[in-house]
């Protein structure tokens, strides 16, 4: 059986990169498993996935905790807003597909938008709860 949080991870970077609005807002594949070194923005990161025991009885089960980050190519609040607006629409109750375990629900928990420090970037962070059970 693989790992939950691996194939949750999979599953989502595969509906960012699937989601035409997201990837031209992003001009381009720009969905990273972690915030990239030099690269330059616009970008989505993975920066954090908890994962708690959400067993019952006798059916094992986790619950993801998953926060993504959007970067701006500039200084614009609307366009992290825009980028926020299109991951939301990509994942928020989505039907994924996952390797050895099955996705129970998706759903966005909460949304921000701020200007980044020391950057003359704006930056979205979102973050997801999902539950998944082992496919059995």
């Amino acid at each position: 059986m693989s790992d939950p949080a691996f194939a949750l991870t999979r599953a989502l970077r595969e509906a960012l990169l699937a989601h035409a609005p997201l990837t031209t807002l992003l001009g381009g594949a720009h969905v990273f498993d972690e915030r990239p070194r030099g690269a330059n923005p616009p970008y989505v990161a993975f920066v954090a996935h908890e994962v708690r025991d959400w067993s019952v009885q006798q059916q094992k089960a986790h619950e993801h905790f998953v926060t993504l980050e959007a970067m701006t190519a500039r200084r614009s609040r609307a366009d992290a807003q825009a980028l926020a607006s299109a991951i939301e629409a990509a994942l928020d109750d989505a039907a994924l597909t996952l390797d050895g375990h099955t996705l129970v629900n998706l759903r966005l928990i909460f949304w921000s938008v701020a200007r980044m420090k020391n950057t003359d970037h704006y930056g979205a962070t979102l973050r997801f709860r999902a539950a998944t059970e082992p496919t059995i």
